[in-house]
């Protein structure tokens, strides 16, 4: 029985003490998060790299700029109802194509065939991504 135990405290997920990022327990919980509103792409990128294996990651249900990122984790989800908005990085405060590359590649391809067709990455104003539409492109929905 305590061998049992251990193993199950060793599967049980590491939490993530991210300062201004989302963290796993956060979006484990029964109450959704209602909104995340970015930051930097380089904070945002190391918080993904470090959480890209987990096998459930409850995206908010407003997820703006760098939380689009969440979408490279294995088990990223959405919420019915949620909308992923999705605009240019910037340097300085001018739109960076170097950094939106960056972004890119944390996308899965369904995802960034979608932000080439809708130029989601050319412009300051967000490009919103319904949750059906995400669906269709392979994102899971929350249970």
């Amino acid at each position: 029985m305590r061998l049992l135990a251990l193993i199950l405290l060793a599967l049980l997920p590491i939490v993530a003490d991210a300062d201004g990022l989302l963290d796993r327990v956060a979006n484990r919980a029964t109450t959704a998060v209602a909104e995340d509103d970015g930051g930097s792409v380089l904070e945002r990128a190391a918080f993904v790299k470090s959480h890209r294996d987990d096998f459930s990651f409850r995206l908010p249900l407003e997820c703006y700029s760098s939380c689009t990122l969440l979408l490279a984790i294995r088990g990223a989800c959405v919420l019915r109802g949620s909308h992923l908005y999705f605009h240019s990085a910037t340097l300085d405060g001018r739109r960076s194509p170097r950094w939106n590359a960056y972004a890119m590649g944390f996308y899965p391809v369904p995802i960034r065939r979608w932000v080439v067709a809708h130029r989601a990455l050319g412009s300051l104003r967000f490009t919103a991504l319904d949750w059906r539409t995400a669906a269709n492109l392979g994102v899971r929905v929350c249970d």
